[in-house]
């Protein structure tokens, strides 16, 4: 692995160290506020026709389809490996809710499949997937691919995300950033989807929901 490569995911590290004191104050004030307005937030998402068909590469560098996980609920998030802040914050928060079901509902975990899926293909190649998830939960898988095959994997969980160009421009071709919205899309075994997590959504309204529809 490369020099560059390293300190970027070394960066990623530091990053999601921040994340996770960041993540459990938010986590904190969250649960506060549900229990001054006295109500579970209910996100509808029936009816919206999102997710799908996709084809992708694994972070082993295999080839893989919507097919493979059939057998799995799907906990999906898109993002890209070189984040500044908003990625780790995320994928640390599903590590979390990952975690807690592992210790309050095992059998649920066990039928759900978390999936990290690039906006960045340029970049994250199945090496810099494959170590980028290893800092979070073990059992997340990371997708890249083409550029048309993530744009279409974009498209079919109509994600924003735009390639922007950094204001102090280098000679160098990899030095951009990337533009995205930041939901997790819980999927059922059909591709149908499920719930909605949004970024004000604690670790512990994740996992009580996916334990309460799984």
């Amino acid at each position: 692995m490369d020099t560059k490569l390293k300190n970027r995911l070394k960066r990623t590290a530091i990053l999601a160290g921040i994340a996770l004191v960041i993540g459990a104050g938010l986590g904190l004030m969250e649960a506060r506020k549900d229990m001054r307005i006295g109500q579970v937030k209910t996100h509808k998402v029936a009816g919206i026709g999102l997710g799908g068909d996709f084809s992708l590469i694994d972070y082993n560098g295999v080839a893989v389809t919507q097919d493979d996980y059939k057998q799995s609920y799907k906990l999906v998030f898109f993002g890209f490996t070189s984040c500044p802040m908003i990625c780790p914050v995320e994928m640390q928060k599903m590590t979390e809710a990952l975690t807690s079901l592992e210790g309050t509902h095992p059998d649920v975990l066990k039928k759900l499949q978390p999936l990290f899926i690039t906006t960045d293909p340029a970049r994250d190649t199945p090496e810099v997937m494959k170590e980028y998830t290893a800092m979070f939960y073990p059992k997340i898988i990371g997708l890249t691919g083409s550029k048309e095959q993530v744009d279409a994997a974009i498209a079919t969980y109509r994600v924003f995300a735009q390639k922007v160009e950094n204001e102090n421009t280098t000679s160098d071709a990899m030095d951009y950033d990337m533009d995205h919205s930041a939901y997790t899309y819980l999927m059922s075994p059909d591709n149908e989807l499920i719930s909605i997590y949004r970024m004000e959504d604690s670790a512990d309204y994740m996992a009580n929901d996916i334990a309460g529809k799984i």
